[in-house]
Formats: C-alpha cells, sequence, structure tokens
C-alpha cells in the first residue's frame, strides 16, 4: 500500500510539474493522475487503499 501511495504522489507531482509548464492548471494533471492510475484505466492502486477509502464514505 505505501508503494502504491508513492507512486501516485510522486507521479502527481511530475504531472502537476509538466500542466505548470504548460501553462495550464497544476490541479489538472493531479486529477489526470488519480484517474489514470484508478481502478477503470491502469488499475495501480493497491485493492487495499480503495477498500479503505470506501469504507470511510459508509460511516
Amino acid at each position: 500500500m505505501l508503494f502504491s501511495l508513492s507512486l501516485i504522489f510522486l507521479v502527481g507531482l511530475s504531472a502537476a510539474f509538466i500542466t505548470g509548464r504548460l501553462g495550464l492548471l497544476r490541479i489538472i494533471g493531479m486529477l489526470v493522475t488519480g484517474v489514470v492510475t484508478g481502478p477503470f484505466v491502469l488499475d495501480i492502486s493497491c485493492k487495499k487503499l480503495l477498500n479503505q477509502s470506501s469504507e470511510e464514505n459508509n460511516r
């Protein structure tokens, strides 16, 4: 789970830097990273992380 979080964090910061250099908002790079690494595109994120985030929303 730590590897998955660190990967998402580092890729998100890199994408934010790239979109900032292109003149776009940095949050766009972070959002794209979340979509791409999420369960519907590349499914890189850890299943344990996804299950934990959905359980907290149900409380």
